[in-house]
């Protein structure tokens, strides 16, 4: 059997490093799906096969696409602080930039942080973007950083759930101060 080796960039902010995954990750990512604070993401779920799977399902689109998610971890203390993600489905037209930051980590910048970092690599390494985002418009946190990373509403649209999402625009990184 051979396999294609894919490589996951390690990416550096101030505070941050982002990169690959990890069992510490799991667990940060598994104990957040337990909370109200993943309900953005279909939570809160308590079967940790669930957190695994979208972990798995993550981290897979390295293969499909030679790109996905990175994992942060902080980088003074080594503890997982989110993930940051160009997240691909086959039923998406184009990448998503989407972000989740651990409890315990909000509201310290870390999610615009990433999430910089990762549009920045992606369209410099990737020529991918300007990315779309799609925000709840109810996940005021989310909506507030999209407007703080020069996003631009593009209007709004419905899930097959039915559940209706604004659509951001990330400004083209050469042209973002």
């Amino acid at each position: 059997m051979t396999g294609a080796t894919v490589h996951i960039p390690t990416l550096a902010t101030d505070r941050l490093t982002l990169g690959a995954f990890t069992l510490a990750h799991f667990e940060a990512f598994a104990d957040f799906c337990a909370t109200e604070r993943s309900r953005f993401l279909g939570g809160p779920i308590t079967e940790r096969r669930d957190a695994w799977d979208s972990c798995m399902i993550h981290n897979g689109q390295w293969m499909a696409r030679g790109y996905g998610a990175v994992w942060a971890t902080e980088t003074a203390t080594g503890a997982p602080v989110g993930r940051f993600s160009l997240w691909h489905p086959i039923t998406f037209d184009e990448p998503e930039l989407s972000w989740v930051v651990f409890d315990g980590f909000e509201g310290k910048g870390y999610a615009a942080e990433g999430a910089a970092a990762l549009r920045n690599w992606a369209f410099a390494e990737k020529g991918i973007g300007p990315l779309m985002s799609l925000i709840a418009p109810e996940n005021a946190r989310s909506v507030a950083l999209a407007q703080r990373l020069g996003c631009a509403e593009e209007g709004r649209q419905a899930y097959k759930s039915g559940a209706e999402v604004i659509r951001f625009r990330h400004p083209d990184p050469r042209r973002v101060a």
